[in-house]
């Protein structure tokens, strides 16, 4: 029998008296609000997958719905996506799982996460993370005035997200504006891997066109090789549209658009977009290369670049703070490095920092007579000074020194040695400076010197951010069995949790908080053990 509007679901049919059922309904309300579960979804209302209750249809696309559910077990919402009748065969319930398994192997927190898979009823659904925010796509087609550091933050992180990806297998494949949700809080999640491919897979085997025409690679037109090159030209695009609110390749049909991302470059974006660096635009250029091998060779490379460039942003909107600092000849940036270095290193740090002004005081008492200081010079920082035009005509041997600094530099920035402060960073990103500043003064001799002198500073740099990787590492080793052993025990979820951030801070090379965090999962083992004479309730994180 169909439920009326007056159905009780106490009773074994429809409510006779109407009043009544009126009645009792307000008072239920008002008992609802009293204890606060008024907003609790009523299971007779929705449509039911399993133990899912089908709430809000968020989208549709090719392969499935996605609804806005409630899990009536966990009792949380989700984003439910369930597979379309209409692509119910045997090819496309494997990809759907495919897709299921491979998203699922993924836990970064700019990824949305996959809580669940299965199949009830013969409909095949995944459960993942439901992000409370709005997708970048709204903020491009209102054209929402953006500052440009944070739309470099934006994509930073994205590509944060798509390279813990990479390293793990998985290719995105249809990056854009829409896939990518700015959460309530500002975080950045890449949804829906519903055409992921492990690249040991061929997931397809069709042949078929699969992705969004005007964020398409060209190879993925052609059919060819599907890399982690093919995210990135998409990412190019994505950032285009975010900083020209304009799409790189336009056409008035599928075909039109296709013929565009095969044979004509996008119009330079500093038409579209004046204000920002020239810099950027050559970041954007390479991304969307029509050569895979012509484009950045990781998301880390091209995330690197664009963290470069965002670095020096701040440091020239900073200007108060070197203002202020102007009286030591102490760069601003060293002292900055000084205030955030880790309790650990603090008297290493502050060693090291001696040492380093004795070395700029002895080398800014003996200049060059040559040396004519140019404006702008002694405020800039380190990241301003390398996006300087070099001066013409330099000694092939000075240029040789230079690149082999910058390379060491760029090793050590690799191994998290700026993300973590290590000490020696702290005098070779000063000598550094100094040697860019005499180098654009004409001082050749004292820039040579400079560079010799910051190479063995770099190493050292990333052996102690190494180091720092290592320790970290263990700790998350150790922690794991603990965190095992503890699954029945009231300290579970606190120790997982704080391994789960102990993991994430290791991906995001923010070392020595996360061997902290690893420490404080081991703690949890230690506070639900007593203590036993021979030490079997002692941690050895």
């Amino acid at each position: 029998m169909p439920r009326g509007p007056c159905w009780d679901a106490s009773m074994t049919g429809p409510c006779a008296d109407f009043p009544l059922a009126v009645a009792l309904g307000g008072w239920s309300a008002h008992i609802g609000r009293l204890c606060g579960t008024l907003d609790m979804p009523q299971p007779e209302q929705f449509r039911r997958v399993g133990k899912f209750e089908l709430h809000e249809l968020i989208g549709e696309g090719a392969m499935g719905a996605v609804w806005k559910a409630y899990d009536s077990v966990i009792r949380r919402y989700v984003a439910l996506k369930l597979l379309s009748r209409a692509g119910r065969t045997a090819d496309a319930r494997d990809r759907f799982l495919r897709e299921a398994r491979a998203a699922g192997a993924l836990q970064h927190p700019n990824i949305v996460t996959i809580y669940d898979l299965g199949e009830s009823e013969g409909q095949l659904f995944i459960a993942m993370e439901l992000v409370d925010g709005r997708d970048l796509s709204s903020i491009i087609a209102l054209s929402e005035p953006l500052a440009l550091e944070r739309k470099l933050d934006i994509v930073i992180e994205v590509l944060q997200g798509l390279s813990y990806a990479h390293e793990r297998g998985v290719i995105h494949r249809d990056i854009k504006p829409s896939n990518v949700r700015i959460a309530s809080d500002g975080s950045v999640k890449i949804m829906d891997f519903g055409i992921a491919r492990l690249q040991s897979v061929d997931a397809t085997g069709s042949g078929a066109i699969i992705g969004t025409p005007t964020y398409m690679a060209p190879e993925q037109i052609t059919n060819g090789a599907i890399t982690p090159a093919t995210d990135i030209f998409a990412v190019g695009g994505l950032l285009y549209e975010l900083l020209a609110y304009h799409k790189p390749f336009e056409g008035e049909t599928v075909h039109g658009v296709l013929y565009q991302v095969l044979t004509t470059d996008p119009k330079p974006l500093r038409t579209m977009a004046v204000s920002i660096p020239a810099a950027l635009e050559r970041v954007v250029a390479k991304a969307l290369n029509k050569v895979p091998e012509d484009r950045y060779d990781t998301a880390r490379q091209m995330q690197s670049a664009l963290f470069s460039i965002r670095a020096a942003l701040s440091g020239a909107s900073d200007a108060t703070a070197r203002i202020s600092l102007r009286w030591t000849p102490i760069p601003s940036a060293v002292l900055r490095l000084v205030t955030h270095a880790p309790l650990k290193w603090r008297a290493a740090v502050l060693t090291t920092l001696m040492a380093t002004a004795l070395v700029l005081l002895y080398v800014s008492r003996s200049p060059s007579p040559a040396a004519a200081p140019s404006p702008g010079l002694e405020s800039a920082t380190l990241e301003q000074l390398l996006t300087y035009p070099l001066p013409m005509h330099l000694n092939s041997a000075l240029v040789a020194q230079r690149d082999s600094a910058l390379a060491v530099r760029e090793r050590a920035q690799r191994a998290g040695a700026m993300k973590n402060n290590v000490p020696s960073l702290i005098l070779a990103e000063a000598v550094l400076q100094n040697a860019e500043r005499a180098l654009r003064s004409g001082d050749v001799a004292r820039a040579a010197s400079g560079y010799l002198s910051g190479i063995p500073q770099y190493r050292k740099a990333q052996t102690e951010a190494e180091g720092l990787r290592q320790d970290a590492q263990q700790a998350i080793m150790r922690a794991t069995p603990v965190v095992h052993a503890l699954a029945t025990r009231p300290e579970a979820g606190r120790a997982a949790t704080s391994l789960a951030r102990a993991e994430s801070l290791y991906n995001a090379m923010d070392y020595v908080v996360s061997r902290m965090a690893g420490r404080s999962a081991c703690y949890c083992r230690i506070s639900s053990v007593p203590s036993r004479p021979n030490g079997s309730g002692t941690c050895k994180c």
